[in-house]
């Protein structure tokens, strides 16, 4: 049977039934919170490896999950699927106007800036228009990506470098900055307050370079974090080959295993 959209609806509807399957029943929007998170985790994870038929039922995951929030709102009386449906076209049709209506644009940079600008002028119509820029920025978003996007906000605005060396040579000050702290450190006082906050303005500081440079923070380190472990893999198998546990190699034998797993787990 090939199922649509109001299928999927329409499911979700049954299952909050008073009939339907006491799990559905007893969630709402706060309980659904983290499964959301995870859900669009899990599809981010598909679709870095590339792993097409497992991006598919992510994506129907993270559906679900669309689909079941606006089912909780619609038994409360706030909105439904079709006010979901509505208000994202109505946005995408407003906001490309190069397209459903008679602007003209070349570019990917100008759709973007004729984006911001659209998106600007719908703030100045709201009754309750935002007093900070830094409003906008999701409280809930993992640490890295609101750092990408409070920087992006704010460049917008125009309070940024116009070009990668300065930024660049700001995260080289930062950790500068950081040594110097370092060298504080003594058996009485380990600085820990002092060093976290540099640290921090290191790892800020970073995140302005991946954005200048031309791509994500949050996405370079999710790389990063693959092939770290996929090397440590090759190299805790290594050690098998050997009939040795991790710990009998100590540092000097562990590197030189990792250095191995380098060439084959690339």
């Amino acid at each position: 049977m090939k199922y649509k959209f109001e299928d999927l609806v329409d499911i979700l509807s049954k299952l909050r039934a008073e009939d339907g399957c006491p799990w559905d029943r007893a969630q709402d929007t706060h309980t659904l919170l983290p499964y959301l998170v995870e859900e669009s985790s899990e599809f981010i994870d598909a679709a870095m490896e590339g792993d097409k038929a497992h991006m598919c039922e992510e994506l129907g995951d993270v559906l679900l999950q669309v689909v079941f929030h606006a089912q909780v709102m619609k038994e409360s009386g706030d909105f439904n699927i079709d006010d979901v449906v509505q208000g994202i076209c109505e946005k995408m049709i407003c906001r490309h106007p190069h397209v459903f209506g008679d602007a003209q644009v070349d570019t990917a940079s100008e759709v973007s800036r004729r984006w911001e600008k659209i998106k600007a002028q719908e703030t100045l119509h709201q009754k309750d228009a935002e007093k900070s820029i830094m409003d906008k920025v999701s409280k809930s978003m993992p640490t890295l990506a609101r750092s990408q996007d409070i920087i992006r906000r704010v460049a917008k605005v125009g309070f940024d470098w116009g070009e990668a060396a300065p930024v660049f040579d700001k995260a080289q000050e930062e950790f500068a900055e950081f040594r110097a702290e370092m060298e504080k450190v003594t058996p009485e006082n380990a600085n820990t307050d002092r060093l976290e906050d540099e640290f921090g303005d290191i790892m800020f500081c970073l995140v302005n370079v991946a954005r200048h440079s031309g791509f994500n923070a949050d996405v370079a380190l999710r790389r990063a974090n693959a092939k770290f472990e996929k090397r440590f893999r090759e190299v805790e198998r290594l050690a098998r080959e050997q009939g040795k546990a991790l710990p009998e190699f100590g540092l000097e034998g562990l590197q030189q295993l990792w250095k191995q797993a380098k060439v084959s787990a690339r």
